[in-house]
């Protein structure tokens, strides 16, 4: 195995503070080339080196030691920080630079079996680190000096000869040029230059007369002078322009041919008559739309209710067997013959429980007319010896369809019922609709129209029956 004796070539820097009375840290900075004993280098070898300072002599009291383990580059190059290893002895930064020589003793490899690599004088060195420690000072006025506790006088070193600079625009073509200002600090602001003025509602920012950064503030609405709506203070469009004549939605489905009238109003015709007048409609929590219509104030369906859950989400039973049906008291609802058509004509027949589920059966800002209501609308149409005609479609009934001519608008339609027993009858020729109204434990009002009448009957039901339901508007 080769041995290894190193030959060393010493580099010694000093790292010091950049401040005379900073608190950097210390270090010397180290270099060697290992070499072996035939000369050649150390090339990339783990090398381990410890560092002792010697106080006053080279044999004399350690007053500091670390060690370094380091890798020699292909060269054989090794560089490291005395003052920055590990520390076995002493504190590298309260050693006494001024208090005599010191000497730097470096030892090569572990405990049990280091080389000694010799013992030299700090120099230099140390008188710069002691250096480090001494206090410079300038005075305010009278021009002293004071390094350690020496002073000399040094002509226009006072911080007096120096007054502080003044801040300004220094730019006399700038419009808060700053006459005083002895040094330039960018702030300088020209008329009619863009800028920002950090306001999100102004636009076209520029420096103004008063030296200002300001925009122009910016109002919305239709800047196009051939619209009815045009708004000449707007500075900016919003696309809200409306045009006399122009095509449009007024949101009502009981209008058509919709169009922007002499108002600058977006409105359609009614699809009504003497008797009653478009309302706006209805949308259930499934998604179902319903038109709707006004009678004297009442403003009620034109379709019977389809919807699968309440109004709190909770799902409504269904597909219920007749013994099922029979004994429940909680709310269902069924389909005429399990039939999907029936559903699309005649929407779903639900049991009384369901019209009285504290989960609301109509939408919100509907409910299902009480006893009383009904017989209001009755009313408004005549009178229930006359009402039903009024209130039935001129088709999709059993002839003879009497009287039937829905100048009502209500649009009413045979979707028979589910009986007590489950079974299914009337679709075609009677149509059943619950109130919210009960008479006693089992039983609750309803309307029936007839294929064969003009009247509208007023009767009793178990509340176990499904009939159809409308709504109407709270």
């Amino acid at each position: 195995m080769k041995k290894h004796i190193p030959i060393l070539f010493l580099f010694l820097a000093l790292f010091v503070s950049s401040s005379l009375h900073s608190q950097s840290p210390f270090g010397i900075s180290y270099q060697a080339v290992m070499r072996h004993a035939d000369g050649t280098v150390m090339a990339s070898s783990a090398v381990s080196l410890t560092f002792m300072i010697h106080d006053g002599t080279a044999n004399g009291t350690v007053v500091y030691q670390e060690s370094h383990s380091l890798t020699s580059s292909a060269q054989g190059l090794v560089i490291c920080v005395v003052g920055n290893g590990v520390v076995s002895e002493g504190n590298f930064a309260q050693i006494n630079w001024g208090s005599g020589a010191k000497f730097l003793h470096v030892m090569m490899g572990s405990d049990a079996s280091l080389l000694d690599l010799g013992t030299q004088q700090m120099l230099s060195v140390p008188y710069a680190l002691y250096a480090d420690r001494v206090g410079v000072r300038v005075s305010a006025t009278g021009d002293s000096l004071t390094v350690g506790g020496q002073s000399v006088i040094v002509p226009g070193i006072s911080a007096a000869n120096f007054p502080p600079a003044v801040l300004g625009c220094t730019d006399n073509a700038a419009c808060n040029y700053n006459s005083a200002a002895t040094q330039n600090d960018n702030s300088c602001l020209y008329l009619n230059a863009t800028c920002n003025d950090n306001n999100a509602n102004t636009m076209n920012d520029v420096i103004n007369a008063n030296c200002q950064c300001a925009g122009v503030l910016m109002v919305s609405g239709c800047t196009n002078p051939q619209a009815c709506n045009y708004n000449s203070a707007a500075t900016q469009n919003d696309n809200s322009c409306l045009y006399t004549g122009a095509t449009c939605d007024d949101g009502n489905a009981n209008t058509t041919n919709d169009v922007i009238n002499g108002s600058c109003v977006c409105a359609g015709t009614p699809m009504g008559n003497g008797t009653y007048v478009p309302g706006n409609g209805a949308t259930d929590i499934d998604g179902n739309t319903y038109t709707s219509i006004i009678i004297n104030g009442q403003e009620w369906m034109q379709q019977n209710l389809a919807v699968t859950k309440y109004r709190n989400g909770d799902p409504i039973p269904t597909g219920l067997s007749n013994t099922t049906w029979q004994n429940t008291t909680s709310g269902a609802y069924a389909i005429y013959n399990n039939d999907a058509a029936n559903n699309t004509l005649y929407g779903k027949l639900y049991n009384w429980y369901a019209v009285n589920d504290s989960g609301g059966l109509c939408p919100t800002g509907w409910h299902v007319p009480s006893d009383g209501e009904w017989t209001t609308l009755e009313t408004n149409l005549g009178g229930s010896s006359v009402a039903g005609g009024k209130m039935k479609a001129t088709s999709g009934w059993n002839s003879p369809n009497t009287g039937a001519t829905n100048e009502s608008g209500f649009t009413a339609l045979p979707g028979g019922y589910r009986g007590y027993d489950g079974t299914y009858g009337d679709v075609g020729s009677y149509g059943h609709w619950w109130s919210s109204t009960v008479d006693g434990l089992t039983s609750a009002w309803y309307r029936i129209l007839h294929y064969n009448g003009s009247n509208v009957n007023r009767l009793l039901n178990d509340k176990q029956f499904g009939f159809s339901v409308r709504c109407v508007r709270d």
